[in-house]
């Protein structure tokens, strides 16, 4: 009798749902299309696929939602097909738009200061004849220093480090978000926060697509970017001086002398013609003293009386 008491409670409570609190609802029968079998629990919402903003004729992926900042619906190639996938996506962007955002800064920079601060301290300048600065098209790599690259790997690894203990031990972390604000500028409602996640995005964007634009740039034209557009990167008196004399100098271009057709012998005239006079003189002057003789005067008077 008691097996079988058992037996009976034991399947009762197959037709009960244990609580979170340990304590058992009551007895009901499941629901025909509950998932794995779980009675009572109602089936989740199936996500319904919404039009692409970037891509306005498909429509985006389900797993991009819009909830998230800066998800325009832009996967093309479909990466993002889980929850987790998204997550380590924004996670690799945030991370590329961070160092982009610092690099497009630094490219100008580098270019303006780098003669400056290497005399400062005497050291050697890394920019090249041309002013740009070392890069894997450019070349010049070799004149950075290996304690620097050293450096930036020891950096770049305490901060992966120190995000992937936040993300694990930080409830409801968000991709990217390493605590670091030190001037408070991170809003404290949900709206607010989520208007500084998108502009981070965005603004790392367009700095992955200008650090990309500025290395073919330079290695095209080989001219420094604040050489190309020294308007963004030069006090505008410092703009308008070089525009000046850019000016003038175009305004007095140099004379174009054309090559000679004949190569002509380049000793001087008088050379050649001295020595012909010399010859001339010689030979008439002896002429004009016979000419001149008191005979020849005579012998002339004497014809002009005949």
């Amino acid at each position: 009798s008691i097996t079988l008491f058992l037996t009976s409670i034991v399947s009762s409570s197959a037709f009960v749902a244990v609580g979170k609190s340990g304590c058992s609802a009551p007895l009901q029968m499941s629901e025909p299309n509950s998932p794995d079998g779980a009675w009572g629990e109602p089936e989740p919402a199936k996500k319904v696929a919404i039009k692409s903003q970037a891509l306005p004729f498909t429509n985006a992926p389900l797993t991009l939602d819009g909830s998230m900042a800066g998800d325009v619906g832009f996967d093309p190639l479909g990466f993002a097909k889980t929850e987790v996938d998204l997550s380590t996506y924004r996670e690799a962007e945030i991370k590329h738009a961070r160092l982009a955002m610092l690099a497009a800064a630094g490219w100008p920079l580098s270019e303006l200061w780098d003669k400056k601060i290497a005399s400062l301290f005497g050291l050697p300048g890394v920019l090249d004849e041309a002013g740009r600065v070392p890069s894997v098209l450019n070349g010049g790599m070799d004149r950075i220093s290996p304690f620097y690259w050293g450096a930036c790997l020891i950096l770049a690894a305490a901060v992966d480090f120190y995000g992937l203990n936040r993300a694990s031990s930080v409830k409801g972390y968000i991709p990217g978000d390493l605590g670091f604000d030190p001037f408070g500028l991170y809003p404290k409602d949900d709206k607010g926060k989520k208007w500084m996640q998108t502009a981070e995005i965005k603004n790392g964007r367009i700095a992955m697509i200008a650090i990309t634009a500025f290395a073919f740039q330079e290695f095209a034209s080989h001219v420094a970017i604040i050489d190309e557009v020294p308007f963004l990167f030069k006090p505008f008196w410092s703009v308008f001086a070089d525009m000046d004399n850019a000016a003038k100098t175009m305004a007095t271009p140099a004379v174009y002398e054309a090559p000679p057709i004949f190569d002509f012998d380049s000793t001087p005239l008088g050379s050649i013609t001295e020595p012909v006079v010399d010859a001339i003189t010689s030979a008439v002057t002896p002429s004009v003293d016979a000419a001149s003789s008191p005979e020849a005067v005579t012998t002339m008077s004497s014809t002009m009386d005949a």
